[in-house]
């Protein structure tokens, strides 16, 4: 049987809606949508906000009539009507009220099918940053900047049938309002002592949950001893309270013991490491669990902000501790998995870099996560336009299913400045170990850089060239 209950209205999409769509509109017609939103709105337009908005829409009208539709409700609805549209006749329009409308800066007709009755496009909004600036002590205020661009206007109206927030573009003044990195990766390298020649190795400890504070600190000591520089606990080991004390005081006891040094001085006394204990919680108690890991040792932490009181509040802990955020992206997805509705994730890149995060997962070219390829390029793009990537920008984590086989395709990919390479199965399934894991992905490491490796075969040929000490790389590629 081809086709059973609903399936006569399922359908695979066959390319990404709208990256890499150009516009079905001419130049001239552009204008002309784009004149006829600002029909009345005679605001100074200057200093803006752009959000741009991808929509597909319900239609029986000719094409671009129904996202010319949209853009108005987002106009009239986001912000203010024109006076003459919405304010009492019988009163005079009160000064400075048309500054606080929003304005349209791009329309872009992408598809249309009569058959259907369904369009698509882009459309870019600017809104004032007088509408925003409203907290009084210099911060931005996020429930205030949701609420104006990504609220009903955008997202409510029965003719949608795809809205999706695809991009933002901050003006300097607001740029200053967001608190920025703190801990960039010039300042992570820095900590840890190494140069950009050097490749940040991460791992995740495994098994996701019910280990002691014993096996679990073995299992960041043994990565840690084998040339990682950073360990992060899983998302899914979840601990009260009481026991952060426990399992992170018995982790930092096991590293200083062996040699590294998790502190502040100057003066190491061993080599640096970075560790992360997984603290999500309630935002109510977000501060003591993260109190508790740093008190215990913690040199840096791991939670997610979706989940976890949002980026304001990464943010405060990020001030209040002043140790490095991983970012993790639980919860993200749900809001940028689809790929007509929600955000498009450069969106929740960005907003994380903007607010703090150190770090932040960008799973594997041609791997099984979320974000897909072709929105890793926007992602790159975005952070690299608004500087936050490289040195002075958030350590992208390299992940989900990154091992010796793939990296060196995704250091090609995805770059190579800036980033971590944080692997957990490929490190603790190894079958000599979690050691070897971690010394085969530096190896694999080792061959992109000198030989430019990518594939397996020349992988195992470069293995085979070291002798015994190219084994944890020939091993992990059997």
């Amino acid at each position: 049987m081809d086709i059973s209950g609903n399936g006569d209205g399922l359908f695979r999409r066959k390319s990404h809606p709208y990256i890499g769509k150009a516009s079905i509109i001419g130049e001239q017609e552009r204008l002309n949508a784009i004149a006829d939103l600002n029909k009345g709105r005679d605001n100074k337009r200057k200093d803006g906000v752009e959000i741009t908005y991808y929509f597909e829409l319900i239609t029986d009208e000719r094409p671009g009539k129904a996202l010319r539709n949209a853009g108005k409700m987002i106009l009239d609805h986001g912000t203010v009507k024109p006076w003459s549209k919405e304010g009492d006749a019988g009163l005079k329009k009160p000064a400075g009220f048309d500054e606080y409308m929003s304005w349209a800066c791009d329309f872009k007709l992408l598809g249309y099918n009569g058959r259907e009755g369904l369009e698509s496009g882009i459309i870019t909004i600017a809104y004032p940053m007088r509408f925003f600036d409203k907290r009084g002590d210099g911060n931005v205020s996020m429930a205030q900047f949701l609420t104006a661009v990504a609220s009903e206007p955008f997202s409510a109206f029965s003719f949608y049938q795809g809205a999706k927030i695809i991009d933002l573009k901050l003006p300097a003044a607001m740029k200053r309002q967001f608190p920025g990195q703190v801990w960039p990766n010039k300042r992570v390298r820095e900590y840890l002592r190494i140069g950009n020649d050097e490749p940040i190795i991460g791992t995740i400890v495994k098994p996701k949950t019910g280990l002691t504070p014993e096996l679990f600190s073995r299992s960041v000591v043994e990565a840690a001893l084998a040339g990682a520089r950073f360990t992060k606990a899983d998302e899914n080991m979840h601990l009260a309270l009481k026991e952060i004390p426990k399992y992170v005081g018995r982790v930092v006891k096991d590293l200083t013991k062996a040699g590294f040094d998790l502190g502040r001085s100057n003066r190491p006394k061993g080599r640096r490491f970075l560790f992360a204990p997984h603290i999500t919680s309630d935002p109510d108690m977000l501060t003591d669990y993260a109190r508790a890991a740093v008190e215990a040792g913690a040199n840096a932490l791991m939670f997610s902000p979706y989940f976890a009181g949002g980026f304001l509040k990464m943010a405060e802990i990020v001030r209040k501790f002043d140790v490095p955020v991983y970012a993790h992206t639980a919860g993200m997805n749900v809001m940028t998995g689809s790929l007509n509705w929600g955000f498009d994730p450069r969106v929740m890149y960005l907003l994380s870099a903007s607010f703090g995060a150190a770090f932040m997962q960008i799973t594997t070219k041609g791997g099984y996560l979320r974000p897909m390829d072709e929105e890793k390029e926007a992602i790159l793009q975005s952070l690299k336009d608004n500087g936050l990537d490289g040195d002075n920008g958030m350590t992208l984590a390299i992940a989900g299913g990154l091992g010796p086989a793939n990296i060196g395709y995704n250091i090609q990919q995805l770059g190579g400045q800036g980033r971590m390479f944080l692997a957990g199965s490929s490190v603790y399934s190894h079958p000599d170990g979690p050691s070897a894991g971690v010394k085969a992905i530096l190896l694999a490491y080792q061959a992109y850089r000198k030989q430019g490796i990518t594939g397996k075969d020349a992988l195992r040929n470069f293995a085979r060239g070291l002798g015994d000490a190219g084994l944890p790389l020939l091993h992990a590629l059997a």
